[in-house]
């Protein structure tokens, strides 16, 4: 759940959202405006976009947007992080451990499929003479460039399909 806390996190501006519930006005490098639990006149309620944080001093509450849609909506973090995802338009499903197990099977074979295809790259390379020239002689990459970045060589006429078909 931690992984879909921070991409929700990293979709959104604090201030975007606060500001859905808060006016609030640029104050140096915050964002400041009345607190939305006490009653007041003077700003109190600051927000800190660098650190992705708030503070109401007038409440003496703070913490960051899964925390103020908490107390706002008076919901749970769940449901906070449900309501952030939807405005990020971050699909959770794909987070939740208990989603169906299709999806990471899929995933897998994906993967593996990847695999396959990056070692029949590089086979295919090291039986073209042209393909070594042009990779280690005209690009100069070393052996360990080449196999840390899984470069091959594609053939006009390839048998990838085949045998990814398969397997």
């Amino acid at each position: 759940m931690n992984d879909a806390k921070e991409e929700v996190r990293a979709r959104l501006a604090i201030e975007d959202v606060i500001g859905e519930y808060v006016q609030l006005r640029r104050a140096g490098r915050y964002w400041r405006g009345l607190s939305p639990f006490t009653n007041e006149k003077t700003p109190s309620f600051f927000v800190t976009p660098e650190r992705d944080i708030w503070h109401d001093f007038s409440s003496n509450q703070g913490g960051d947007i899964f925390s103020f849609i908490e107390l706002v909506e008076g919901v749970g973090f769940r449901e906070a992080l449900e309501i952030l995802a939807r405005k990020a338009g971050v699909d959770l499903s794909q987070y939740d451990s208990r989603a169906p197990k299709d999806l990471s099977q899929r995933k897998e074979r994906i993967l593996q499929m990847n695999q396959l295809a990056k070692n029949y790259w590089q086979r295919e390379m090291t039986r073209s003479h042209e393909a070594l020239d042009y990779i280690f002689s005209r690009r100069k990459l070393s052996k360990e460039t080449v196999m840390e970045w899984g470069i091959g060589f594609a053939p006009q006429n390839s048998s990838l399909k085949k045998l990814l078909l398969k397997k």
